[in-house]
């Protein structure tokens, strides 16, 4: 039997890619461009390769008074941006992204990965129109 030496894809979300510095979070809502698609608004300010790419999931209190629909939406949100976000690596670049769910129910797997990949999708159409 013969083993492949064609290295797995890494799916994984670590904390390096997760965005928690308060300085870059004004940032990117002070100079950030936004788009909203459906129940989704994203915030993405490009910034270079070395820097990495950072996101921030968010769901409002406001919509969603249980922690745990909030938790659990954010787990949606993490679970389809891990498995695709190949989609926006492709723009050879770093940025800062925040993805926020503004929908007021309880949105279904497919719903979330069907919304996102348009999203990412039109991220790499306009990805010389962000700033």
């Amino acid at each position: 039997m013969s083993v492949s030496a064609q290295p797995k894809p890494d799916y994984s979300f670590s904390k390096t890619e997760r965005l928690s510095s308060k300085v870059k979070i004004e940032e990117l809502f002070k100079i950030g461009s936004s788009f909203r698609l459906e129940k989704f608004r994203i915030i993405l300010l490009s910034q270079p390769l070395d820097q990495g790419r950072q996101v921030l999931i968010s769901v409002p209190k406001k919509l969603h008074k249980s922690a745990v629909s909030r938790n659990r939406i954010k787990r949606l949100i993490r679970e389809v941006y891990r498995k695709n976000r190949e989609i926006i690596n492709g723009r050879g670049q770093g940025y800062l992204m925040a993805i926020i769910y503004l929908g007021a129910t309880m949105p279904t797997h497919s719903e979330v990965e069907g919304q996102l990949i348009k999203l990412f999708k039109r991220l790499n159409i306009n990805k010389d129109e962000i700033v």
